[in-house]
């Protein structure tokens, strides 16, 4: 059977899913979008939305990250990388892939991308109020994250994979410094150096820039190649 494909733009939160696959240890493929490919029949029929991260799995095509983690995670029935029971952390596990879907990551599109949303006239004073939202929802995160580092407990889960695909923008990412002052916010700043030194997360990062031979003990297959180009 031929192995899953995550469809991907690198840089983009299309890696929690990445980090996902390698926690895993499910053989996958990266198939790497462009514009040009994303507004393609070929890869329209496998997100209609023309968006990534979506995720082919033999018969079954997920769009949406916060559905390919969860589906993921219920392939698998892996109870360390994501609860299955109230109890055990799943409530935590949708409120926080809520929350990182429907809060964070808005903000940083207004704040990268403020003419998808005003004109040119308005652009730079709707981004300093992005900022100033994203401020606050980091802060939030900083007053919420565990002891552990974490989101949910001692180890790290789905939610973890996705808000480091998200918050590593706060960092050097296309522009030269920082987007934040992270010394402000240093339980958010040790999460993602505490992210950074796993060798799932190592491994997601070198095969999205198309590093594949740093990867560890991954069970990455190959890049999916597009009839479209």
């Amino acid at each position: 059977m031929e192995a899953p494909v995550l469809f991907i733009i690198p840089g983009a939160c299309s890696l929690g899913a990445q980090i996902s696959l390698e926690w895993l240890q499910i053989p996958y493929q990266i198939g790497i979008t462009t514009p040009e490919i994303r507004q393609s029949a070929e890869f329209r029929w496998i997100n209609p939305a023309g968006k990534v991260g979506a995720l082919k799995d033999g018969c079954q095509v997920i769009g949406e990250n916060l559905a390919i983690l969860l589906y993921l995670a219920d392939k698998t029935a892996n109870e360390t990388i994501c609860p299955s029971t109230a109890e055990g952390g799943r409530v935590k596990v949708y409120q926080w892939l809520s929350y990182l879907s429907s809060t964070l990551h808005p903000v940083f599109q207004q704040f990268n991308y403020p003419t998808r949303f005003v004109t040119e006239d308005y652009a730079s004073s709707f981004q300093a109020q992005a900022l100033g939202r994203l401020q606050i929802v980091l802060q939030y995160i900083e007053d919420n994250l565990l002891a552990s580092g974490y989101f949910i407990g001692e180890q790290p889960t789905i939610v973890d994979a996705q808000a480091y695909a998200l918050l590593r923008w706060c960092r050097k990412h296309n522009r030269g410094e920082n987007l934040v002052d992270l010394s402000e916010l240093p339980k958010l700043s040790r999460f993602l150096d505490q992210m950074s030194q796993l060798d799932a997360v190592k491994n997601a990062l070198a095969i999205e820039q198309s590093q594949p031979e740093l990867a560890v003990e991954s069970l990455f297959t190959g890049y999916f190649k597009f009839s479209a180009g």
